[in-house]
């Protein structure tokens, strides 16, 4: 039997989220690629990039109307090729915030290399018109908080866009895929 109590927070909880608090159950889907980026482009939300891939970090944005759906994806974000990713998304009303999670490995600690990578999610229920796009990094071991990245609106009028988050070239940690980059193991002088 459950308490008065644990009734009265649930309904409290009910009460102060009607019609707007973040929810991971708004989260449809959340994809990270391995190194080198997604196989299929489709899953950058690219068409066709003509090898322009590794020449700069693009956000884009795809809405799908008729599911009510907002996908976007970050192509060729250059991180530490060791290490564990995860996306994160929260939204309260017409504010979609992001944050991109980077941590060194338990096991294999950093391999102080970059490699590219892709992450994308997609949201559902976001109603067409304008909505504001927050989208932050948080790599654990190199700052204090996350650093936003970019923040801005999107007019969901439109069915899909992208902005250029960094336009420096990625050089030689961004190739297509290839064999996992491993730790070098280091010996100690004795």
């Amino acid at each position: 039997m459950v308490s008065s109590r644990i009734w009265t927070a649930i309904a409290m909880a009910g009460t102060l989220c009607a019609g707007g608090c973040s929810s991971a159950a708004a989260v449809q889907e959340t994809r990270i690629s391995e190194q080198g980026g997604f196989q299929d482009p489709e899953h950058r939300l690219a068409t066709s990039e003509g090898g322009r891939y590794c020449s700069a970090e693009v956000l884009r944005w795809h809405y799908d109307e008729p599911a009510s759906t907002l996908r976007l994806a970050d192509a060729r974000l250059m991180l530490d090729c060791c290490g564990r990713r995860a996306i994160h998304v929260e939204r309260i009303d017409s504010l979609v915030e992001i944050t991109e999670r980077d941590e060194p490995d338990v096991e294999e600690g950093r391999c102080s290399e970059q490699c590219a990578f892709d992450l994308s999610v997609g949201v559902q229920g976001v109603p067409r018109g304008e909505i504001y796009v927050k989208l932050l990094r948080d790599v654990v071991d190199r700052q204090g908080s996350p650093t936003v990245i970019w923040s801005g609106s999107l007019d969901l009028d439109e069915t899909a866009g992208a902005v250029v988050l960094d336009e420096t070239s990625a050089g030689a940690g961004c190739q297509t895929q290839g064999p996992r980059r491993r730790r070098s193991a280091t010996v100690a002088a004795r």
